[in-house]
């Protein structure tokens, strides 16, 4: 299955669906308990057509990367899109260069596609971290650059430093969360030539439990499943692509189930409108 793309004015472009690998390797620790099943999802959803692979230096400690370096052995490297984050503790200038090379090292791999700033930094001068950015471009470890968890005002001070394209930015947004579009985040990517990639499409399952009639109505109109909705429902609109997380082959296999079709403009909207228990705030990291 080839998987569609969102292009950006700049050539950019990004799967619509991609996998992601939080928890794969642990939490806040490495835990080896599951690496077999992970490394066999991620190369199973590599097989089913899935090439943007988004991990991060924090996922299990670093331990993620190291799976997904793993599982990747062997593949053609070019035809791969691997995406990872440099925590916010590590974003003082030397620390992001250094935390590059170390997920270079766990992926084994000579440079990643894009590489995000994963939260606003807390205790380190933006402008710095930035230009660390700038700097893993120049050196050809980094194709692009990006960000998570930012809001419009973080953004727009990011894209002040540097002269690469900032191509997206990384945030919680779903059928039941929608702090991008109350806070004018959805709108500002569009207007901007900025790709939002949405994390927790499902919000972890709990979209697809007791599944309000809205849902129904559009599982019968699409003959499709209710994450299978979920998922079109972001990928069908302009400059929105996400990401799934499941190592299971059957949830894989369902996901995949999303591609090659969307949703109408008009359902797209009602969604939007009368999607029930709609909550204003990310529960998972709020943007600044």
């Amino acid at each position: 299955m080839n998987i569609p793309t969102k292009k950006l004015k700049n050539g950019f472009e990004l799967p619509e669906l991609g996998l992601g690998t939080l928890q794969m390797g642990g939490r806040e620790e490495a835990n080896s308990q599951n690496d077999e099943k992970d490394i066999v999802g991620i190369r199973a959803a590599i097989e089913m057509g899935i090439t943007h692979i988004d991990t991060a230096e924090s996922y299990g400690n670093g331990h993620a990367e190291e799976l997904v370096g793993e599982a990747i052995q062997g593949m053609n490297r070019k035809k791969l899109f691997i995406t990872s984050k440099v925590s916010g503790w590590n974003q003082e200038h030397e620390k992001v260069l250094q935390s590059c090379k170390t997920s270079l090292k766990h992926l084994r791999t000579d440079y990643l596609d894009l590489y995000l700033l994963h939260e606003f930094p807390p205790d380190y001068p933006l402008e710095h971290a930035v230009q660390a950015l700038e700097r893993l471009v120049d050196d050809g470890l980094v194709k692009h650059i990006g960000v998570s968890n930012f809001g419009v005002a973080h953004l727009k001070e990011a894209q002040s430093y540097t002269k690469h394209h900032i191509v997206c930015n990384q945030v919680h947004y779903n059928l039941q969360v929608r702090e991008v579009e109350q806070k004018g985040f959805l709108e500002y990517c569009q207007k901007n030539d900025i790709l939002l990639v949405a994390y927790r499409p499902v919000q972890k399952g709990k979209l697809l439990e007791n599944v309000p009639k809205i849902m129904e109505e559009m599982c019968v109109k699409y003959q499709k499943t209710p994450a299978q909705i979920a998922i079109n429902w972001l990928m069908a609109q302009q400059n929105v692509v996400t990401l799934m997380k499941t190592s299971d082959p059957a949830h894989l296999k369902e996901n995949l189930g999303a591609v090659g079709w969307y949703l109408t403009e008009g359902d797209v909207e009602l969604l939007r409108k009368e999607y029930p228990d709609q909550v204003a705030i990310s529960d998972v990291c709020p943007l600044g």
